[in-house]
């Protein structure tokens, strides 16, 4: 015997629920909102730069690709060459790789 889920429109103790789930839809459509926001004016800020120092962003975005290829090729180096017994600095500063 199949029990199909009960109809929440016909039982008052499931409104909360359907409200729950309307606002959850709402919050979640704001959220995609608020990041469109965030691209705009990220946007706005690229072209903004790009116009008093040409080239700026794509010098950037140069820099960003080569310090990710950096820090993973530290990652892997260090995965694959653990030293034992070491404690990290608790000073947060690595002195292999200064800032």
């Amino acid at each position: 015997m199949s029990h199909s889920p009960p109809n929440p429109s016909n039982d008052p103790k499931f409104l909360p629920y359907l409200e729950i789930n309307e606002r959850l839809t709402e919050l979640k459509q704001s959220h995609g909102h608020y990041y469109q926001m965030i691209n705009l004016e990220v946007w706005a800020l690229i072209e903004t730069m790009d116009q008093f120092f040409p080239g700026s962003w794509n010098r950037f975005m140069t820099n960003r690709q080569l310090s990710m290829k950096q820090f993973l090729q530290r990652q892997r180096s260090q995965k694959q060459s653990p030293i034992p017994n070491q404690q990290p600095d608790p000073s947060g500063v690595d002195p292999d790789h200064p800032v």
